[in-house]
């Protein structure tokens, strides 16, 4: 016959009365105590036999029903010989243990806890222990030696196994301890299927489970396992390889709060709350499943306050058609050099002035550094820090503070090993951490070292590489930001000759980029195709996913690139205008006002040589774009 997967060697060990059943409980005389009684026919035991288990109310005796075939081992062990308990334990232990752990008689008697005098190398002499004795099927198989000064010994040569083994072998569930007085703890609220690792786990080295190798089906047989390991970080070590051993199918965890284990609980809240945590563990939670109770708290506050909102761009026009939010991957398209870089740096810059949200770069086509450096600082005062432009060129004091400005905002990414996206991550989270960058930009995709898989289809890699992005964006709450490329331009012929507007689905590599970004934002020159020199500017947001908190698709035009301050200007006027007013201390012009004194960005027909006042050539000059 077998129990719960055990095989039964001997049925009923004890020869109590349970009138030839073999299922349910059986209300009986007990053969250890009845004898002795003067109601000796008083049924004072119960005999659990679908779990094998038994226990006398009268004298607390308790243990398994049957006895069961031993597992063959091969290794050979060292075996205590320990001698019948014939006197109770001593006063001062029993206080001790009663007082001081607040831990019941029955328990210790439960567990045959006896009192020893035993060697102990920690003092090197002999102590008074209290002995904690292993059983397996009946038999003692190792010993736990503790004494007064908390120095505790296992048998020597003894094979280790879990404390209180026999207790759990045919129950339907178990609680697993770090130590023989938290078995005596829950025994005392009452739970006697409670048994302890033997020895408790440690930070250094991997956690070994060797005990558990060759007694694995004492817990294959449960339907739930408790872990309730020491609340510390050896604890929690250990917990966690419990889990990977045992199944996180089958395994609840217990919280003990503001305690370490189970008796300090017991001796701060008592046997009844100790008790309680059992039926409040908690399901292991499975890395990468969620419920709404893991964002309760984040869920209520939107509630309450609202959710989190796209914020401005600090320019009126392209707020209704996009604004900043963490979290979230903006693909930016169009075609070269129609100015991308430059409207991504503009909105950066903005917001680092008023917000001090702090950018990482990587774009090796704006390398060296100088120049990427120089293009933020010339967008951010608004002139040349180039001689050359002898009439808009910027004093010291000015290039010194757009050099302090851009050095505590902007972080230009340029891995020495290889321009792989695991190597920009991984300046990017050091960047997180160290300087609380808020702003990612990958300026474009085709410089990244792309690591496609073989035989893999380039829009599969494409999904897989967008959703690294967007990982990241939520792990870390950064706004990533990654330019792609348009295929080449075509001239529409019932558009007056002028480029197709740029689209979500001509990305060089197809449309997976738009599929998988939460926004698509084209920069579009829509007169360059006719006259190469037409500064005007679209920004188009053509993708929008979250539309109620971010904005909604529009094209916003009126759009012009000042070559002079190196800045965009909406409706003819700029955006910096409040920088430069609050960084110089001066009023602030009102947009009315600007675009009464507005000068356009040169005379029609005139060249760079009249907007600057030097000697440039125009068919070699590509500025801005």
């Amino acid at each position: 016959m077998e129990l719960n997967g055990f095989q039964i060697e001997q049925w009923n060990v004890h020869g109590f009365d349970i009138k030839g059943k073999t299922t349910g409980k059986v209300y009986c005389t007990c053969p250890f105590c009845s004898h002795e009684r003067k109601k000796k026919n008083d049924k004072c035991a119960t005999a659990y036999l679908d779990t094998g288990y038994f226990k006398c109310n009268h004298c607390g005796e308790e243990g398994q029903l049957h006895s069961y075939k031993k597992n063959e081992q091969v290794k050979k062990y060292n075996k205590p010989e320990v001698k019948p308990i014939l006197s109770p334990l001593s006063d001062n232990l029993t206080n001790y243990i009663q007082d001081t752990r607040k831990i019941s008689v029955d328990a210790l008697k439960a567990l045959k806890i006896r009192e020893a005098k035993e060697w102990m190398p920690q003092t090197k002499k002999e102590e008074n222990c209290i002995c904690f004795d292993y059983y397996l099927e009946g038999e003692v198989i190792n010993v736990k030696y503790r004494d007064g000064k908390k120095h505790f010994k296992l048998f020597k040569g003894a094979e280790k196994i879990f404390y209180n083994l026999d207790n759990i072998a045919t129950e339907k569930d178990c609680i697993i301890v770090e130590g023989e007085f938290d078995v005596l703890a829950f025994h005392t609220a009452g739970y006697s299927n409670c048994v302890s690792v033997p020895n408790g786990f440690n930070l250094q080295g991997n956690i070994s489970l060797d005990y558990l190798d060759n007694y694995l089906n004492y817990f294959e047989n449960k339907e739930t396992i408790y872990l309730a390991v020491d609340n510390d970080e050896a604890g929690r070590k250990g917990e966690k390889e419990l889990i990977r051993r045992l199944g996180a199918d089958k395994v609840k965890l217990v919280n003990f709060e503001d305690c370490k284990d189970a008796n300090d609980y017991l001796v701060k809240h008592g046997k009844e709350k100790l008790a309680n945590l059992i039926s409040l563990a908690k399901d292991v939670r499975m890395e990468g499943i969620f419920t709404a109770n893991d964002v309760r708290e984040s869920m209520l506050d939107s509630y309450n306050n609202g959710q989190k909102r796209g914020t401005t761009t600090y320019i009126e026009e392209i707020d209704p058609a996009w604004t900043w939010r963490e979290g979230e991957v903006n693909l930016w398209t169009g075609y070269q050099n129609e100015g991308k870089s430059a409207m991504i740096s503009q909105l950066c810059t903005i917001r680092a002035y008023w917000e001090n949200a702090k950018v990482a770069v990587f774009s090796p086509e704006n390398m060296p550094l100088d120049d990427f450096y120089t293009d933020i600082i010339e967008m951010f005062i608004g002139k040349s820090a180039d001689p050359y432009y002898k009439n808009h060129y910027m004093s010291k004091e000015e290039f010194l503070e757009g050099m302090e400005f851009v050095t505590n905002n902007f972080f230009l990414i340029y891995p020495e090993k290889d321009f792989t996206i695991e190597s920009i991550f991984e300046r990017a989270k050091f960047l997180v951490k160290k300087s609380g960058i808020r702003t990612l930009v990958i300026d474009p995709y085709n410089t990244i070292e792309h690591r496609m898989k073989s035989g893999e289809r380039e829009d599969l890699y494409i999904s897989r590489f967008m959703a690294q992005l967007k990982r990241f964006a939520v792990e870390y709450d950064v706004s990533v930001h990654l330019v792609a490329h348009q295929l080449t331009a075509r001239k529409n012929a019932n558009d007056g000759n002028r480029y197709f507007k740029p689209d979500a689905n001509n990305i060089k590599g197809g449309g997976t980029f738009a599929d998988k970004a939460d926004n698509v934002i084209s920069i579009w020159r829509p007169n360059r195709a006719v006259d190469f020199k037409d500064t005007s500017v679209a920004f188009l947001s053509q993708k929008i996913k979250k539309q109620k908190l971010v904005g909604r698709p529009q094209e916003v035009t009126d759009i012009d690139f000042e070559i002079k301050s190196n800045r965009y200007l909406f409706n003819g006027t700029s955006p910096f205008s409040k920088i430069d007013a609050d960084r110089l201390g001066i009023a602030y012009a009102t947009p009315q006002e600007q675009i009464e004194n507005y000068i356009p960005p040169r005379p029609e027909n005139a060249s760079l040589d009249q907007a600057f006042g030097s000697t440039v050539n125009d068919e070699d000059s590509d500025v801005p774009f």
